[in-house]
C-alpha cells in the first residue's frame, strides 16, 4: 500500500492552494460528517469489508463505516488529521503509516484501553512482535487484526523430483535456483517492480546479504560493502528469473508461480490461497509454504486506530474496533487474510485447509517490517529506482548505491529528519 508522507504545514497549505475539501463521501443517506455515528474510515479489499461488517454490529452502537482505495484512505486520512478535524473517530493504519501519524501526534495512544480490555476480550492471545510492529516510540497506536509476511512459496513435487529442500538461507534460495533451471524447470520469482513493491522484495536480501535499509544512526546501508554485496547477489539471482521480473508486482510474481514460470520464491502470505485455486492455479494442491531462509523478509501488520481528534469516548471506539479482534471474526475471515491471533494460526483444523498459516506463524517472527522512520516511501522510490538501472546495466551498483544514499541523505536533511 503507497503512503504519502505529508506534515500537518504542508497539507494545510495543499488545502488552502488547490482548493481541497474536507470530505464528505455518503455511505447510504449518511456521511462522514454525520454527527450521531461512530465514523470509520477504511481502505476497501475483501478482508476490510468483512471486519467492517462485523464493527457494525456492534451492541447499541451506530457505526459508519466509509470503504474507499488505499490511495484515497491515505489522502482523506491525511486531510483530516493535518487538518486537527473531528470528522473521523477509526481509521485504518498499518505499521509505516502510524509511525509518521504518531510523529505528527495525530493518534490516541492505545496501551491503557488495551490493558484495561485485555482479559475481557482475550487479547493476550495477540503475539507480542505483531504488538512491537503496531507501537512508536513504546506505545501501541493500533490494535492489529491482521498481518502479511513474505513467505517462502515452492513446489512440491518438482522439490521432492530434484532433490531439493526449501531454503535455509538466501545463497540456499539462490542454490536452488539454479539447480532448477538446470533441470529445465522453472526457476525463482522476483518482483522488482519500481516502489514498495520492489522494495519489499529487496527487504530479504539487504537484511540478509547486506546491513539493512539503514544502521543505527539512520546513515543509508544500503551502500555499505555489505548492502552493495545484496545489490549485486540480487542482480545475479535475475538468470533464474521468470520474464518481465524488473516490472513485477505481486500480481505478476503470483502469476508466474501458478502457470509454472517460476517454481518457488519469497510471495506475500495473501497469495498463498491463490495458489489452489483452479480457476487461476495449474498446480492446485502442489504448493509447499516455508519461512524464508534466513528471516528478514518483509512483514507487515495492519488494523485501526483512533485519531486524537475524535470527541467520541475512547472506550466506545475501542469496543467497536475489538469487534474485529474477536476470535469468531477472524475465523470467518480466514479466506481472506492472516489472522493476528494464536489460536487461529495454530488451529490443526484451519492449517490442515490453509497449510501457509504455519509458515505464516514462523514469519510473523523473523520477519521485519520497514525502518521506523517517516520518510521512507520517498527512500523507496529513491532506492529501487537506482536499482533498476543496475538491472538494467545502466549503473553498476555502487555507483547506483551511491548516488541512492547521497540523493537519500539530501532528502532527509531537507525534511528535517537529520539533526544538526
Amino acid at each position: 500500500m503507497r503512503n504519502t508522507t505529508l506534515n500537518r504545514r504542508t497539507l494545510l497549505q495543499g488545502i488552502a492552494a488547490g482548493g481541497l475539501a474536507m470530505p464528505a463521501i455518503g455511505l447510504g443517506s449518511r456521511t462522514v460528517n454525520a454527527a450521531d455515528a461512530v465514523q470509520a474510515l477504511i481502505i476497501r479489499y475483501p478482508a476490510s469489508e468483512y471486519y467492517a461488517e462485523a464493527m457494525k454490529k456492534t451492541p447499541g452502537v451506530d457505526v459508519n463505516v466509509q470503504l474507499v482505495p488505499s490511495d484515497k484512505q491515505n489522502e482523506l486520512v491525511n486531510i483530516n488529521l493535518a487538518s486537527g478535524s473531528a470528522n473521523l473517530d477509526i481509521i485504518a493504519c498499518n505499521d509505516t503509516n502510524l509511525i509518521n501519524y504518531a510523529r505528527n501526534d495525530w493518534l490516541r495512544p492505545l496501551d491503557d484501553l488495551w490493558e484495561k480490555y485485555k482479559d475481557e476480550y482475550g487479547l493476550g492471545d495477540i503475539d507480542e512482535a505483531l504488538l512491537r510492529a503496531s507501537s512508536s516510540d513504546g506505545h501501541l497506536y493500533q490494535v492489529p487484526n491482521e498481518f502479511n509476511s513474505h513467505l517462502q512459496f515452492y513446489r512440491k513435487d518438482v522439490f521432492e523430483e530434484t532433490g531439493l529442500t526449501p531454503a535455509q538461507s538466501a545463497q540456499q534460495l539462490r542454490d536452488n535456483a539454479e539447480a532448477l533451471v538446470a533441470a529445465g524447470k522453472g526457476g525463482v520469482v522476483l518482483t522488482f517492480k519500481v516502489g514498495d513493491q520492489g522494495a519489499s522484495a529487496m527487504t530479504y536480501f539487504l537484511n540478509t546479504v547486506g546491513d539493512g535499509w539503514f544502521d543505527a544512526d539512520w546513515q543509508p546501508a544500503f551502500n555499505s560493502e555489505k548492502g552493495i554485496a545484496a545489490v549485486e547477489f540480487m542482480k545475479d539471482l535475475t538468470r533464474f528469473a521468470q520474464r518481465g521480473y524488473a516490472t513485477a508486482g505481486s500480481e505478476e510474481g503470483a502469476l508466474a508461480l501458478q502457470q509454472g514460470f517460476s517454481t518457488m520464491g519469497n510471495m506475500w502470505a495473501t497469495r498463498a490461497s491463490s495458489m489452489d485455486n483452479p480457476a487461476k492455479s495449474r498446480f492446485v494442491g502442489k504448493f509447499g509454504f516455508a519461512v524464508p531462509g534466513g528471516g528478514g523478509q518483509r512483514f507487515t501488520v495492519s488494523g485501526y486506530s483512533i485519531p486524537k481528534f475524535s470527541t467520541k469516548d475512547p472506550d466506545l471506539l475501542f469496543r467497536v474496533m475489538l469487534e474485529s479482534m474477536r476470535e469468531e471474526a477472524m475465523r470467518g475471515n480466514i479466506a481472506n487474510n492472516v489472522p493476528t491471533r494464536a489460536s487461529v494460526l495454530n488451529d490443526e483444523a484451519l492449517t490442515a485447509q490453509y497449510p501457509y498459516l504455519v509458515a505464516a506463524a514462523g514469519a510473523a517472527k523473523v520477519g521485519k517490517s520497514y525502518p521506523s522512520m517517516p520518510y521512507f516511501y520517498p527512500v523507496v522510490e529513491i532506492v529501487t529506482r537506482r536499482f533498476a538501472q543496475v538491472l538494467t546495466d545502466e549503473m553498476k551498483a555502487g555507483e547506483a548505491m551511491n548516488e541512492a544514499a547521497r540523493e537519500t541523505r539530501a532528502l532527509l536533511t531537507s525534511n528535517g529528519f537529520y539533526k544538526s
